[in-house]
């Protein structure tokens, strides 16, 4: 059953008027009829079924039956702290992420970073990544909605503090490998934070400065990843660890 992201409150035996956007996808790409069925949701956690009750010229209205709980959210939280790439990795990076299931997402500025988005270009970057994550949760069956960070953090401001969160640091030179992590009783965590490395790596500065902020040194096996390939890997991993694929 197709879904629909509606940014606004959605009531149970009520109308709801989809968006310009939405209602010319509905209509023109899927091709959708009056009285077929689909679901909305709006990052409350529930999806609302419901069906197309009318079709005008700009919006379509959708008479809502029922509200149930969506159970697709893993049980722990993983936040991504990405290292900035290029456009298109970015893409990739978010959208492959969601639908595997990470809750927070933060851009990092870092010593070897090839690509800097401009000050004036910034919340136009960002508002387009919050589409990517939505978009992914339409496809991929969530109901709640990534945090996509608006501010581009720098690495050197990490700050030591406990908030009984794994964090992690993904650095290809150090034995503690995913075997060492299994064995720990970092695996009974509830949240994890996951800082990702650009297509250069981390400087040893940028690993001590991560280290004394609380972060531990994870390696992910014999090879080095691209940086859009080690993010899902390690979410893969976490959620694998957790006992989140069962």
């Amino acid at each position: 059953m197709n879904r629909f992201y509606h940014s606004d409150t959605i009531s149970v035996h009520g109308v709801t008027n989809l968006s310009e956007e939405a209602s010319k996808h509905l209509v023109k790409s899927l091709r959708l009829k009056p009285s077929d069925k689909i679901i909305l949701f709006n990052g409350d956690g529930y999806d609302y079924l419901g069906e197309i009750s009318e079709i005008g010229k700009k919006n379509v209205e959708i008479f809502v039956n029922e509200r149930n709980p969506n159970i697709s959210e893993a049980n722990i939280g993983i936040s991504i702290l990405q290292s900035l790439t290029s456009r298109d990795k970015l893409d990739f990076i978010f959208q492959k992420n969601t639908e595997l299931g990470v809750k927070n997402f933060y851009l990092i500025n870092t010593e070897r970073v090839n690509f800097k988005i401009p000050p004036n270009k910034i919340s136009n970057r960002i508002e387009h990544l919050k589409k990517v994550v939505i978009s992914a949760c339409e496809q991929s069956g969530r109901a709640k909605i990534p945090t996509v960070h608006e501010t581009i953090f720098d690495l050197n401001k990490l700050a030591n503090e406990d908030d009984h969160s794994c964090k992690l640091i993904l650095n290809p030179y150090t034995d503690y490998s995913l075997f060492n992590l299994r064995n720990s009783n970092l695996t009974n965590k509830k949240s994890y934070q996951v800082l990702i490395g650009p297509e250069g790596g981390f400087s040893e500065a940028e690993i001590k400065v991560a280290e004394n902020a609380g972060f531990k040194s994870l390696s992910l096996g014999k090879r080095v990843l691209r940086t859009e390939t080690a993010s899902l890997a390690i979410t893969s991993a976490l959620l694998a660890l957790t006992d989140n694929f069962v």
